[in-house]
Parts: C-alpha cells; sequence; structure tokens
C-alpha cells in the first residue's frame, strides 16, 4: 500500500514508532495464520495492520486505525510480504472486494 500521502505521514511519526516497538515486545513471534498452522516458530521483524489504514477516506479514521493495537499483528517480513501479496491478488474473489471497498468509499465519501 504506502501511496497515499497521508498513510505515509503518520506512519513516519513517532507515536507510530512506538505503538510498533510495543507491539513488537509484547508479541515477538510471527503470528500469521500460516506460521501458526503450520507450529512454524518465526521471529516477528514487522507489524500489519489487519485492517488496512488505506481502507478508509478519512485522516481521521485512519488514526484510527493506524493506533488501534488490536488492529496490528506481529510478522516475519517474508509473511508480510505473502499477506500483501494475496491482499493484491487478481482472483475473481479479491477483485469483487477491492470493487466493494472503492464503491464503499466513494459512497462514505461524495454520498
Amino acid at each position: 500500500m504506502a501511496k497515499d500521502a497521508n498513510y505515509i505521514k503518520l506512519i513516519n511519526t513517532q507515536r507510530w514508532r512506538t505503538l510498533r516497538l510495543k507491539k513488537l515486545q509484547a508479541q515477538p513471534l510471527c503470528e500469521c495464520d500460516e506460521c501458526k498452522a503450520n507450529g512454524k516458530i518465526t521471529p516477528a521483524e514487522a507489524v500489519h495492520h489487519i485492517v488496512p489504514v488505506e481502507s478508509v477516506t478519512t485522516i481521521e479514521q485512519m488514526e484510527v486505525l493506524m493506533f488501534d493495537f488490536d488492529n496490528l499483528m506481529s510478522v516475519s517480513h517474508e509473511c508480510h510480504a505473502r499477506i500483501h501479496q494475496e491482499m493484491f491478488s487478481h482472483s475473481k474473489e479479491n477483485v469483487k472486494k477491492a470493487n466493494e471497498k472503492r464503491t464503499q468509499r466513494f459512497i462514505d465519501k461524495f454520498l
């Protein structure tokens, strides 16, 4: 993601760096479903937003998602890359979900 200017501003704040560190200290192992299912113990190196920060339309909504500890998941770099790759998959199901999100963002912003 990381194309939205507001997201970039938020991710570069001290508030985010502090929260990210707290999450990694609280959960130092990868929490992704694949690692859990396979009993794989992998150190977490990244923090993933479960509900993407850029999935909402206003800066206020983005801040809520960005700084919500319960919206964070500690993951390895490998799992983080895989999660984002799956999010942007062009499968029929993912395209449908993306279109629904775009439509809802439009409705929220303009209607």
